[in-house]
């Protein structure tokens, strides 16, 4: 089992290795005026790593922390995109954009006077809890195959359905009423558009809105405290220290998951998709005693699989086994 988990020979760029940055979780805060797309072709050129990806997209106006997975670690990106998030945001009335955000054509213009911070927290207050959200135009959802946002500046119609999310909170953070100009932070569910959260309240309100700045904070477990910038990564790799716990490697970027530690026996039939037996476990160990999902791991602590597994009728769904191919 050595090597699993691990590349053989690190290599360097500067005088770091890049042992630590292969198959990895990297926390990058992606600065505005970047696609996120964008920020990982400038981490992959500065780490000089092929296999790389992301997990949930930031739109170019925005900034924060963007979570980005390399070498066989983008396999756990699916698990990244399912976690709750945290924003700081700033909503401007009396707009409204084609976009929903500045970068955006302006519609509409209305008047705010009048409205106090009051009026814009109890417009807000309305949109907590369970909701069904209306994408916007603009956005990266498939439509026929096409993305939404491609279509609509084709000048197509878009018809987006309504989506089921979850607005934990929003809480005020600074209230501009004579610029009409408010800063939240909302905790969301997955596939929440702030965007929308902006539009909507500006509807609520009667004013009009859209989304004139947006940082994201956290994603799961994940802050922006821990993030780099791009800026930082390069003088990490040039050999400055950081105190940023900017990298994890995959099982300590799923901390929450539960674990199940297999004898070496059993490792391969399950690189195979072959269940093992409950006699082959060492240990079982409950992060979240609700939850049927584990990391299924090697007695070195390797990453095997993750799975679905029901203990009391030992029943097994493998979602990724991380098989030597991918190492």
């Amino acid at each position: 089992m050595a090597g699993i988990g691990r590349i053989e020979e690190p290599y360097k760029t500067g005088i770091v290795s890049i042992s630590r940055l292969q198959n990895a979780v990297l926390l990058i805060n992606k600065p505005e005026g970047l696609t996120s797309f964008e920020t990982v072709a400038r981490v992959r050129k500065l780490i000089q790593i092929k296999k790389i990806g992301h997990s949930g997209t930031l739109d170019k106006f925005a900034s924060g922390l963007l979570v980005i997975c390399t070498g066989w670690a983008t396999k756990l990106t699916r698990f990244f995109l399912e976690s709750n998030k945290e924003y700081i945001a700033v909503v401007q009335l009396g707009i409204t954009t084609d976009t929903g955000d500045g970068e955006g054509e302006i519609i509409e213009k209305k008047s705010f006077e009048g409205i106090t911070a009051e009026d814009f927290s109890a417009a807000a207050g309305h949109f907590k809890g369970e909701q069904m959200q209306l994408p916007p135009r603009y956005s990266a959802l498939k439509v026929k195959g096409s993305r939404a946002s491609d279509l609509a500046r084709n000048g197509e119609l878009v018809e987006l359905e309504r989506r089921r999310i979850f607005i934990y909170a929003i809480e005020g953070l600074e209230s501009d009423p004579g610029s009409g100009r408010f800063t939240i932070k909302v905790r969301c569910s997955k596939g929440t558009y702030i965007r929308s959260l902006a539009r909507d309240i500006g509807e609520k309100l009667g004013t009009g809105a859209y989304l004139a700045e947006l940082v994201r904070t956290q994603s799961g477990n994940f802050s922006l405290e821990q993030a780099v910038t791009l800026e930082e990564l390069e003088q990490y790799l040039a050999g400055m220290e950081t105190e940023k716990n900017f990298t994890l490697e995959p099982a300590e970027a799923l901390r929450d998951f539960n674990r199940i530690t297999v004898q070496s026996e059993a490792v391969p039939r399950i690189f195979n998709g072959a269940w093992f037996q409950i006699e082959e476990t060492t240990d079982i160990e409950y992060r979240d005693e609700e939850k049927k999902r584990f990391l299924i791991m090697d007695t070195e602590k390797n990453l095997i699989a993750i799975a679905d597994v029901d203990i009391d009728k030992w029943h097994i769904t493998y979602l990724n086994v991380f098989n030597n191919q991918l190492f």
